[in-house]
């Protein structure tokens, strides 16, 4: 997996604006709705190729510096991101091919979860830190799947790829396969589609037998039209999910569960001209039905409910260079909307999923200077959101400008600084959340119209070390450190609400907390070696009580090394991972470390086999934010081929 480390320094400023109220509509705090400009703070990009790729999302953004997953595992097919710490109810703005992925449900999981397939997945962009997204404090992850692009080589007519994979995991074997056609008028089509089944039960490394097993299918159809080098490109694009998995099993209440995921987007991009810019207007609908099962026999109960979220939304970006006041301005204007529709559906009226619809909008304006040695990027952003339901809603507006910069120290040495401020508003499950818990834990949920936007405050500091011909003519080195420190007020989280015999439980307004730590990314290539180095150092505590915050990972090492042959057909590596303890808060873990070797060798001209030995010593280790421990030593083997 190639990883390009991309930082960059930026500063934030919110204009605040008083809480207003009117009939029926409670307006909130003003909230910082803005969507990356330019390069964004504390970034890294991920190609996944070779053993990656195919390989899920969640062991790819382990490896990223202040980032981890809950769930996208064999027992949890839902995935949901952790940017430092925070994570849920939009904190973390997920996209794929530029759709917002916003789909939560109420629960003990994540509250804000998406499925992906990896065999389609292309590049991964990450971003930490506040105001990247709109409405997001913690950080944004932009992913990007096949096209016509990837598969065309040298401007051929037609051209494609076939991925077939199994091992000690799979109950068959995954097969994969993406073809594309191109003709002189312009027009090309793509077509691909991957089905995966995997064993029912896995083997951890202490010998438990853990409940798992899923059924995956998806497909994904573009046609694309070039219209001229100047008048650009549009393409459209649908595509489908289809993941079944029984969940709740350990637990005794075994569900039928049935996600399906539906993209459909237009895109128009033009990359010359005066104002190159590019723009998607799409939707994407998800819903998870689920049918209790009995216990012991695995028979449906009758007993179904469902979760349903549509987006519909439109991004844009253009950009613009103009000359003025003796400076060239690189302009970047940007628009981002979306609406979402939530239905909740239970046969026994206890949803704690609310139903309702979400709308947000941001505009936003950002210029690039070149001043001397000093890179220099000012930007404004204005937005407004609205939540609705039958239990109420309410509103906000936004005025936030921004500054960045990034200064050269020397040819090798850059100085990377930030801060900001980020607010996020209240989620639909938060603001309005109005319902019963299951039995046997029977108390009301009620909702809170009247909460205040999180605030999140953000600083950090690094340096970037990057030399061509470090040890040798033909090396290159690159070593990231950054320091970074984010004070969030008016923390969101749930509470008890009056005495003994009246209380209910209520999402409020809880606290200030911080979360504070130290990331390391380096990476070393030559023509015959290669390394990455990441690693983490986080603290997270809520400053109220003094107490950890469970959801910030603990300190991770993640140390990948190996050799290649001198006509880079062949490549063997290994991947060592070390993560330390989590001794307090609601996900305790305790430390752990594992060994990965694999090897990767060109058959032919096109054709490529990789082996992948996991867990070589068979740990026994559960991941932070996880319930269940991970498989033991298992092994995959991939043969890939490209035509």
């Amino acid at each position: 997996m190639r990883q390009t480390l991309i930082p960059f320094l930026t500063a934030t400023t919110l204009v605040a604006q008083p809480i207003a109220a009117q009939e029926g509509v409670v307006e909130f705090d003003p909230i910082l709705l803005t969507r990356v400009l330019a390069a964004a703070p504390g970034q890294t990009r991920l190609t996944p190729e070779g053993p990656s790729a195919g390989a899920g999302l969640d062991r790819q953004l382990r490896e990223v510096a202040g980032v981890t997953t809950q769930g996208g595992t064999l027992a949890e097919p839902e995935t949901a991101i952790n940017i430092r710490g925070l994570q849920d109810h939009g904190r973390v703005a997920v996209t794929v091919d530029g759709m917002r992925q916003n789909f939560a449900r109420s629960g003990h999981g994540a509250n804000g979860s998406f499925t992906l397939d990896p065999d389609m997945l292309r590049e991964v962009t990450v971003t930490r830190g506040p105001g990247q997204a709109a409405g997001a404090i913690a950080g944004a992850v932009a992913l990007r799947m096949v096209s016509a692009e990837d598969l065309l080589q040298d401007d051929a007519p037609q051209g494609g790829e076939l991925r077939l994979r199994g091992g000690t995991l799979s109950a068959a074997p995954s097969l994969h396969a993406a073809w594309a056609w191109q003709w002189e008028n312009g027009l090309d089509l793509m077509l691909a589609g991957t089905r995966f089944e995997t064993e029912q039960t896995y083997r951890a490394g202490n010998g438990e037998n853990v409940h798992a097993g899923q059924l995956g299918r998806s497909g994904l159809a573009r046609i694309g039209w070039d219209l001229g080098d100047e008048a650009g490109r549009l393409q459209l694009s649908a595509g489908r999910q289809d993941r079944d998995y029984i969940t709740g099993r350990s637990a005794g209440t075994p569900r039928d569960t049935d996600l399906i995921t539906r993209n459909l987007a237009l895109d128009y991009r033009r990359d010359a001209g005066d104002w190159p810019m590019e723009a998607t207007l799409y939707r994407s609908t998800t819903r998870l039905a689920q049918a209790s099962l009995d216990p012991t026999t695995l028979l449906p109960t009758g007993a179904t409910r469902s979760y349903t979220t549509e987006t519909t939304g439109l991004r844009l970006q253009a950009s613009h260079m103009a000359e003025a006041f003796g400076l060239l301005h690189d302009l970047t204007l940007g628009v981002e909307a979306f609406r979402d529709v939530v239905t909740p559906e239970d046969a026994g009226g206890r949803s704690l999923t609310a139903g309702g619809t979400r709308t947000l909008w941001s505009l936003s304006v950002a210029d690039r200077l070149e001043l001397e040695r000093a890179t220099v990027t000012a930007s404004l952003a204005l937005g407004q959101f609205r939540v609705s339901s039958p239990d109420g809603g309410g509103s906000g507006a936004v005025v936030a400008p921004r500054l960045a910069l990034e200064l050269p120290l020397s040819d090798r040495f850059t100085l990377l600084a930030a801060a900001g401020f980020g607010h996020r508003p209240p989620s639909l499950n938060e603001a309005l959340v109005n319902g019963q818990h299951p039995e046997p834990a029977d108390f009301d949920v009620r909702p809170n119209p009247n909460l205040r936007p999180e605030k999140a405050r953000s600083a950090e500091i690094g340096l970037r070390y990057a030399v061509e011909g470090a040890f040798a003519a033909d090396d290159s080195l690159t070593i990231t450190a950054t320091a970074f420190r984010n004070d969030v007020r008016d923390y969101i989280g749930m509470t008890r609400v009056g005495g003994v015999f009246n209380g209910y439980m209520q999402y409020q307004n809880i606290g200030h907390v911080r979360i504070e730590g130290v990331e390391l990314e380096a990476r070393y290539d030559s023509d015959r070696l290669f390394a990455t180095l990441t690693g983490q150092h986080l603290n997270g505590t809520d400053l109220a009580t003094g107490a950890e915050l469970s959801r910030v990972a603990p300190d991770r090492l993640v140390l990948t090394g190996g050799w290649r042959s001198a006509d880079h057909a062949r490549e063997i590596g290994a991947r060592l991972t070390m993560v330390g303890a989590k001794t307090s808060g609601d996900f305790q873990s305790g430390n752990w470390k594992t060994l990965d070797l694999f090897l990767t060798q060109d058959v032919g001209r096109s054709a490529e086999f990789t082996l992948s030995l996991n867990n070589l010593f068979d740990e026994t280790y559960t991941p932070h934010l996880e319930l269940q421990p991970a498989p033991g030593f298992n092994a995959e083997a991939q043969l890939s081929l490209r035509f």
